[in-house]
């Protein structure tokens, strides 16, 4: 069992349940669950403005594009402003098939673009490019 923590970014209860179903399978347990960015990014700098240590900070951040308050890019935006932040591998996970969203994804740095739902074998892979495996 992994016990890396992530943090899952989803505002869709299904989208959600679907995904935690998937990472359980795989044995991944250790998620904690933000309903949309702005929640996240408070989960994110509480860690720091609380002085825990980075180790308390997610290994993984599973991120959906297309939420209220701060969407997936205004996230990645904040993120991106603290080298302690824009070192955790972020994966996009979402059901928009553009090409923009995905090219300004790239350019945020995120490691993965995969379509909902997750997929294992697509997550494995990328997990194993990023050396989370």
């Amino acid at each position: 069992m992994n016990s890396w923590p992530v943090l899952l970014v989803e505002d869709q209860p299904d989208d959600q349940f679907l995904t935690l179903r998937t990472l359980k399978k795989m044995k991944i347990s250790n998620v904690a669950v933000a309903n949309e960015g702005e929640e996240a990014l408070r989960v994110l700098w509480g860690g720091i403005a609380s002085d825990q240590r980075a180790s308390s900070l997610p290994e993984l951040i599973i991120l959906d594009l297309r939420m209220p308050k701060v969407d997936g890019f205004q996230f990645l935006e904040r993120m991106n402003t603290d080298d302690r932040m824009k070192r955790i591998p972020v994966i996009v996970l979402s059901s928009s098939p553009q090409e923009s969203d995905k090219a300004r994804c790239r350019a945020l740095g995120v490691k993965a673009y995969l379509n909902k739902p997750l997929e294992p074998d697509a997550f494995n892979l990328v997990l194993k490019k990023i050396s989370l495996s």
